[in-house]
Order: C-alpha cells, then sequence, then structure tokens
C-alpha cells in the first residue's frame, strides 16, 4: 500500500467527509444492471469505515481524454475530490477519434496537472482485458494501456493495474473470462465484481467472503493471483 493510499484512508478515518470521485468513459459509468465495480469499491468502504465518504460517478460513455479535460471543472473540480479514479483509453484508440498517443499522454498528464492542483490524488487505472480482433484500435489500446502506465510512474500517482492481471485470464482461463463479458470492451455485473474486489483489495479491504454474492468474483480472482 502507497503512501497516497495510506494518506486517504487516514482522511477517511477522520471527521472530515472525504469525496471521491470516478471518472472515465462507459467503464465508470453504469451501463448494465447489477453491481458496478465503484459500487463494490463503495460498499468496501462502507463495511470498513462507516458511511465516512461521499462516493460520486461522473462515467460517461464514448468519452476520451479530450472529452474529460473540456468537462473538468464542471464534473470534476466542482466537487473538490480528495481522490479520483480514473479510467480512459478505450475511445481515445479508436482510429475515427484521430487521437494519437502523444497527445493521449499529454492529455493524461494535464488531468493529472488539474487534479494535483485542487489536492486530489489521482487513482489511475488501465482497462481490464479486452476481446481484441487484431485491428487497429486494439493495437493502439495496449500502447495506451502502456502510456497510463508511464504517466502513472513518473507522477508518482497510484496505478491500479487491471490488464496485468486480466490478460494472463483471458490468454489461459476463457471459459473464466469469456462469462464476464458483455462485449469487447465491457464487462457485465459479474466481471465488474472481480474488478471491485482488485480495486478494495489495494485499499485492504476485503468483501465479505462468506456472501455466496462474492463466491465467482472470490474465485477468479484467487485464479489470478495463480497467475501473478
Amino acid at each position: 500500500m502507497n503512501s497516497h493510499i495510506k494518506s486517504l484512508l487516514n482522511h477517511i478515518a477522520s471527521d472530515q467527509p472525504t469525496r471521491i470521485l470516478a471518472f472515465g468513459s462507459s467503464n465508470t459509468e453504469r451501463l448494465c444492471p447489477g453491481m458496478h465495480w465503484f459500487d463494490c469499491f463503495e460498499m468496501a468502504l462502507h463495511q470498513n469505515h462507516g458511511p465516512r465518504a461521499h462516493c460520486i460517478n461522473v462515467g460517461v460513455g464514448g468519452n476520451t481524454t479530450r472529452h474529460l479535460l473540456a468537462r473538468f471543472e464542471s464534473d470534476a473540480a466542482f466537487y473538490k475530490p480528495h481522490a479520483a479514479f480514473l479510467t480512459i483509453g478505450g475511445n481515445d484508440c479508436k482510429p475515427e477519434e484521430e487521437l494519437d498517443a502523444t497527445e493521449f499522454e499529454a492529455n493524461l498528464n494535464e488531468l493529472w496537472k488539474r487534479f494535483d492542483a485542487i489536492g486530489t490524488h489521482v487513482i489511475f487505472q488501465t482497462y481490464y482485458a479486452v476481446i481484441s480482433d487484431g485491428s487497429e484500435r486494439f493495437q493502439k489500446f495496449y500502447l495506451y494501456m502502456d502510456l497510463i502506465r508511464k504517466v502513472a510512474r513518473e507522477r508518482d500517482a497510484t496505478l491500479i493495474d487491471h490488464l496485468a492481471r486480466w490478460e494472463p485470464l483471458r490468454q489461459q482461463r476463457p471459459d473464466l473470462y469469456k462469462p464476464l463479458m458483455g462485449d469487447a470492451f465491457h464487462l457485465i455485473a459479474r466481471g465488474n465484481k472481480v474488478v471491485g474486489l482488485d480495486i478494495a483489495r489495494t485499499f485492504g479491504w476485503q468483501m465479505r467472503p462468506e456472501m455466496e454474492h462474492w463466491a465467482e468474483a472470490f474465485m477468479i480472482q484467487q485464479t489470478m493471483d495463480q497467475f501473478s
């Protein structure tokens, strides 16, 4: 657990309200029935600390880093969050967006700078593994995920690298991987719970393992652990 997460946990444990933002595209927006990864995070937070934090989801499907910059003041800075999950890149890599790697990296850095200026710690996230058809979009996707890792490292920000854990699952256990996906780029609730468990674990939290609701997600998380 890094110092930024420890600092956030200390703030959550204090008597001061904590605001945590989820900022991104359709992987952040609530699109399907059932639990979303940010719901899992909020539930784990409340199980461990009680209702001490406000979790605010401002994901918008179809967004790129350009869109996030354009709506930063109204949808991010407005809330003055103490931390923000930043999960973006799946649309930036579409050829029709004409958004190259140089701009993508610059936009990530600009988003970090704007959050840092208002005292928000950015929690960068890579995507989970996607169902690739080998086209240009998917080739750029892996490059852009590497750029997220690079910016997080250079900015000394928190990184939750879902892709590093999901890619071995996709390749070696497609029987477990495919039922988690709704389409090539989107999870259903079953997949969201797996992502949520990993995020909670980054914070040192665990969902209640005795609940049948989490059984499949725990099993898949443990399978991913074996690939590490």
